[in-house]
């Protein structure tokens, strides 16, 4: 999707958003500007025009005044960059590894009871009648 220069322009992009910071990754130790990226486009490829002007808006500049610059003057495709930026990171394993999020165990909620009650009635309606 992206061509290698749009790729380093968006790495060093990703970077500034994304900086590493103990224990996470930062955005291309994540893999952001390869797969990642491409993989987030692929989800929300109604966003690929305004993401790639972003990216192409930003070339040959230093990555936080074009960032800058973007929000201010571009305030849609700034929030097209970051949104895919932030979704291709949180696609990463390494990522994912980092967070050690292991989330509570749901309680097993028995509502057959519930249920059956529910088809009780349903079937002591009936079917409707046709009014002819």
């Amino acid at each position: 999707m992206l061509d290698p220069e749009q790729r380093r322009t968006f790495a060093a992009l990703a970077n500034v958003l994304i900086p590493a910071s103990e224990p996470m990754p930062s955005a291309t130790a994540a893999g952001v500007p390869e797969a990642l990226i491409d993989q987030a486009l692929g989800y929300r490829p109604d966003l690929t025009e305004a993401f790639v002007g972003a990216v192409a808006s930003c070339a040959d500049q230093e990555p936080e005044t074009a960032l800058d610059e973007l929000a201010a003057r571009s305030p849609g495709q700034f929030q097209t960059l970051t949104l895919l930026t932030a979704g291709a990171y949180f696609l990463s394993p390494q990522v994912n590894s980092a967070l050690a999020h292991d989330p509570p165990p749901r309680a097993a909620n028995d509502d057959t009871d519930t249920y059956v009650d529910m088809l009780v009635d349903v079937v002591e309606r009936g079917l409707p009648t046709s009014r002819a």
